[in-house]
């Protein structure tokens, strides 16, 4: 029995020493096989039906979009961070439309149990941080806990699709198989929550406006009440590129009557200059204008991220 114990564990320790472990040089670009291909599944972590509709729904997802998504599923990073594995690989590959860096990664890491999404700069506007979190946390992880890792991977792509298009997800990609069940991870975002968050954010702002259009109000010198206005105001030196000018103002008390004059500099006037624009007015990066720092590979896009998105482990 005890022998039988050894082998067993022998055999295990065997199997986590073989196990793959990819650097992201190492990582197969789906592109090379075709155009069409988004999906790295190296080590058959998800089934084919759920590569099918993960590629199906990519493909849907950059016609619409023009947003280039890239699912990779691998078994081990090694001793990477999930973060700096994915933040590299995006830039090796390119992942995002160039100039406009509408890319997104979603790395899975079955070892370490890591989930990372990772954004374009050019998208962080529609895939923010927080909704990226809501994505992992919400709608992937509970499935991967469950053991379901291609369901997870199939939700999470179908609520990127289902923001960036606003919803509009074609049939065939509602029905499918792998996302049948996508409605015990899926939650619709809280609109009670939001309108009130709105609302308060909208007093916050009459109120600032109300306190400092009060604060600016002049205070009169006779009865230090701030109902006062402005008569009349002369100009006596104008103001130029090369000095500032200087004018006259005078106050009425509305309380007490009081009437006062102050000077008031006029600011120096700002010159115009023409600078044209170089090279077309796309948004560029320090990487190499929405390239790639690494050097790119395949046929994506040409993109790049400055490391936008989310993670989180099961």
């Amino acid at each position: 029995m005890k022998k039988r114990l050894f082998l067993y564990i022998a055999f295990l320790v065997s199997m986590a020493a073989n196990a793959a472990t990819y650097a992201p040089k190492d990582v197969p670009n789906p592109k090379i096989q075709g155009q069409n291909l988004y999906v790295v599944n190296p080590d058959n972590i998800l089934n084919a039906d759920d590569v099918t509709w993960l590629n199906e729904c990519a493909k849907e997802l950059e016609q619409k979009t023009d947003v280039e998504l890239c699912v990779v599923a691998l078994e081990s990073i090694g001793d990477y961070e999930a973060y700096d594995f994915a933040y590299e690989l995006f830039q090796t590959w390119g992942i995002g439309k160039k100039g406009k860096n509408t890319g997104v990664l979603m790395l899975f890491v079955l070892n370490s149990h890591d989930i990372r999404m990772m954004t374009g700069v050019g998208i962080e506007g529609v895939l923010p941080d927080a909704k990226c979190s809501k994505i992992v946390h919400d709608n992937m992880i509970p499935a991967f806990r469950e053991g379901d890792y291609g369901g997870g991977l199939c939700i999470g792509a179908l609520r990127v699709y289902e923001i960036c298009t606003d919803g509009e997800a074609p049939e065939e990609l509602l029905n499918a198989k792998s996302v049948t069940n996508r409605g015990r991870y899926y939650e619709e975002d809280d609109d009670t929550t939001s309108a009130w968050v709105v609302i308060i954010c909208g007093i916050g702002i009459i109120a600032f406006c109300l306190f400092h259009w009060w604060k600016k109000k002049k205070r009169c010198p006779s009865c230090k009440s701030r109902k006062t206005e402005i008569i009349n105001e002369k100009i006596v030196t104008v103001a130029t590129t090369t000095h500032a000018g200087e004018k006259i103002v005078r106050y009425r008390c509305c309380k007490c009557g009081h009437e006062w004059t102050e000077n008031k500099n006029i600011p120096r006037q700002e010159r115009i200059t023409y600078t044209p624009m170089i090279g077309g007015g796309g948004r560029s990066s320090t990487f190499g204008g929405g390239g790639s720092s690494f050097g790119g590979g395949g046929s994506w896009g040409g993109g790049s991220t400055f490391g936008g998105g989310a993670g989180g482990k099961w």
